[in-house]
């Protein structure tokens, strides 16, 4: 009988189909280990090490390491100061090829957000339900390095050897604008020829992401009662105008156009959020004057191309046309304080070869058409666009409710994921072994 060619994406197709349950079981192992990101410390420790012992156990060679015992860790470039690392390690893995071809990283988070309030049972039991899997960290993004972890195992298990080396990360410390778990593997010597990042995306690929800086803004003024004519002056008052006044002008830049070509027809506006706000003595049962300090704290999102000073001084000059008044003229000079780094936006050039590869498996995975735009979000991509020659991109699954009670993530949505990247793996690090064949 005439042997024929191996229809390579039904026999992956068919491979996860088949293992499902198994990433159900993978991913529920990793959500039920507490992995939030505590802002300067962390918990991630026993999740990395599950990973560590798991990724072993497929036959990759994996370690796990500190940043702060990297070499160079500290003096990166991209390192932003104030964190304790002490035990806190990322996870590393490869499956090596046999040499000539490009290499390809996934390069994941493993810590998740805090756990909002209003969770109807435990974030981290997670429940499957409607083909959702629900739990902290499922759908940003322990999801997303499952289905990394999973087309790994599918091609080793089909047989198939590629000339590149396939790299999987997991890094510590990348919500609240960490990065350095990130920086961290940069420093060891990490690298590969592209990397995608599995954020949530809803099956979008995403060539570019914004930036973003989070600042506390304060407002000074004078306090007590004008019983001898004192001129007071409430801080609460400028701080109340301000917010107006970001109100407005996030209304203005949502009919701006992004730069090309990633965001010139982007749905979605820069958001300013204003997170916090503080004001007069807190600790006092009744307070019968005005305060002399209001912090505003505001988050801030940006394009690529657009620094931390030229975006903070876009919003002070925003603010002083706004107040029809400048800064010597009776109007109170907001004062900015950096809270976490800046996340500078960052992109890849549309001829990055691997942009076209994932287009054509996104397509034959789902059979729709591949929404190509850039992130409505920031993340650690800039570490690589910015301060490496490793180009990443950003596809992960579909969910819902990231940072918020009852984040999950679709389960097709996986499944779809797991080919896309069994089939990007395929291409771009090139068959290196005969391909199974079906009789």
């Amino acid at each position: 009988m005439e042997k024929k060619e191996p229809n390579l994406p039904l026999l992956i197709r068919d491979w996860v189909e088949r293992h499902r349950g198994e990433m159900v079981d993978m991913l529920s192992e990793l959500i039920r280990f507490d992995t939030v990101n505590r802002v300067v410390t962390g918990t991630e420790k026993e999740c990395q090490q599950a990973l560590y012992r798991l990724l072993k156990e497929l036959g990759m060679e994996a370690e796990l390491y500190i940043p702060e015992e990297t070499a160079g860790f500290h003096d990166h470039p991209a390192y932003y100061p104030g964190k304790d690392y002490s035990d806190r390690p990322n996870v590393s893995a490869v499956w090596r090829g046999t040499g000539g071809g490009k290499s390809l990283l996934f390069s994941g988070h493993i810590d998740t957000a805090a756990v909002a309030p209003g969770w109807s049972s435990s974030p981290f039991d997670p429940i499957v339900t409607d083909n959702k899997l629900y739990g902290l960290g499922a759908y940003d993004m322990k999801g997303g390095l499952v289905a990394a972890v999973m087309a790994v195992k599918c091609l080793m298990e089909l047989g198939i050897k590629q000339r590149g080396d396939v790299l999987i990360e997991s890094v510590i410390d990348e919500e609240f604008g960490g990065a350095n778990g990130t920086v961290a593997g940069r420093a060891r010597g990490i690298a590969a020829d592209a990397v995608i990042i599995p954020e949530p995306t809803n099956l979008a690929l995403y060539p570019a992401t914004r930036g973003g800086a989070l600042w506390r803004v304060t407002f000074r003024g004078t306090t007590g009662l004008s019983f001898s004519g004192e001129v007071t002056r409430n801080p609460a008052n400028d701080a109340a105008r301000f917010i107006v006044f970001l109100e407005q002008y996030e209304r203005e830049r949502a009919r701006e156009a992004g730069p090309a070509p990633w965001y010139a027809d982007c749905k979605e506006p820069l958001p300013i959020i204003v997170t916090r706000l503080e004001a007069g003595d807190l600790s006092s049962p009744l307070c019968d004057v005005g305060p002399v300090e209001c912090h505003v704290d505001i988050w801030v999102e940006c394009y690529p191309g657009v620094d931390e000073e030229g975006l903070r001084e876009e919003l002070l000059a925003g603010y002083e046309r706004f107040c029809g008044r400048s800064y010597g003229d009776d109007l109170a000079r907001p004062e900015f304080r950096r809270m976490i780094r800046f996340l500078p936006g960052s992109s890849v050039t549309p001829d990055f070869p691997l942009l076209r590869l994932l287009v054509e498996e996104i397509e034959a995975a789902t059979g729709q058409k591949a929404e190509v735009t850039g992130a409505p979000f920031a993340c650690d991509a800039f570490v690589f666009n910015e301060y490496s020659a490793s180009p990443a991109l950003i596809l992960g699954p579909s969910g819902g409710n990231a940072h918020a009670p009852g984040e999950f993530v679709d389960l097709d949505s996986m499944a779809a994921l797991i080919e896309i990247y069994a089939g990007a793996i395929l291409r771009w690090c090139e068959p290196a072994t005969a391909l199974p064949r079906n009789n």
